[in-house]
């Protein structure tokens, strides 16, 4: 199944190119408010998953072009993002095979949004294309053998940090968690819809310019191996958004005006827009 969160962040399906409202089909979490929805409705799949189907299948659909959409996990719980996990790995003092870097959930906006880079003194606005995994059940020091089991589903993710604001660490969460920085989307496609994790092509494109592109086989530590390492730190809950990396190579300074997508196989296309209201020029890639 392929969920949608659309217009006031209602559950929807992907038909083809329709919007289906399942509704109908979740009982009192519709009742829920707006970002409690999208993780109970994953924490509950498997006792809502036949009702859903149902309702994906047999209900009435809209033209997806008619309706907004919004981040599948409007406002998750916890993001947790990979730094690296691409090319040569990175020398670090760190005793875990991932180091990690929170993103503030205020960060989250949607498919068509528009990133707007803060007047904060930031060297740059860094984008980077990455592979969001969204936590199904409550997951504590599981291992890589069983961690896509507490996997609900993927989606993709554009993860954009303003570069130069603090210390290393502290500036890593500031530059990651402004508002706007963290598009996601255009949907969240279940575990056993999508399948093999370690199989997708990514891209990065700015412009109609293709500035990364990469495969998930290529990752030095699997998904798997990332929840493994992520779960060990703290408990992971329905709905929390664990992104596993990107490479260094092609990771770009955005500017004012920008047009920039994700595509990522079996899941689809994010695009977003990028407003810089002081206009600044920045390098064309980041050094």
């Amino acid at each position: 199944m392929r969920f949608v969160s659309f217009d006031d962040f209602r559950v929807g399906a992907l038909r083809g190119v329709e919007v289906v409202d399942l509704g109908p089909a979740l009982g009192d979490t519709a009742q829920l408010d707006w970002d409690e929805r999208m993780p109970a409705v994953v924490g509950r799949y498997g006792q809502l998953r036949e009702a859903l189907e149902r309702q994906a299948r047999e209900g009435n659909g809209v033209p997806a072009a008619s309706v907004r959409l919004r981040a599948p996990l409007p406002r998750p719980r916890k993001v947790l993002s990979a730094i690296g996990n691409y090319g040569a790995r990175l020398p670090s003092d760190s005793p875990l095979d991932v180091d990690f870097a929170f993103k503030s959930p205020e960060s989250i906006v949607g498919p068509g949004d528009t990133v707007v880079l803060a007047d904060l003194p930031a060297t740059g606005f860094e984008a980077e294309a990455t592979l969001g995994v969204v936590i199904g059940r409550e997951a504590r020091k599981v291992s890589a053998a069983d961690a896509l089991s507490y996997v609900s589903g993927y989606t993709a993710l554009l993860d954009v940090m303003g570069v130069g604001l603090g210390r290393v660490g502290i500036g890593t969460f500031f530059g990651k968690s402004l508002d706007t920085l963290g598009p996601m989307g255009p949907c969240l496609v279940t575990a056993d819809e999508l399948g093999d994790p370690q199989s997708l092509r990514l891209r990065l494109v700015v412009n109609g310019q293709t500035r990364q592109e990469f495969n998930t086989s290529e990752m030095l530590v699997s998904v798997a191996g990332v929840l493994a390492t992520a779960t060990s730190i703290m408990t992971l809950r329905p709905g929390d958004v664990v992104t596993v990396g990107s490479p260094n190579e092609g990771k770009t300074l955005l500017s004012n005006d920008d047009a920039v997508s994700v595509e990522i196989d079996r899941i689809g296309t994010l695009s977003v827009k990028v407003s810089d209201p002081q206009r600044r020029s920045w390098p064309a890639a980041a050094a």
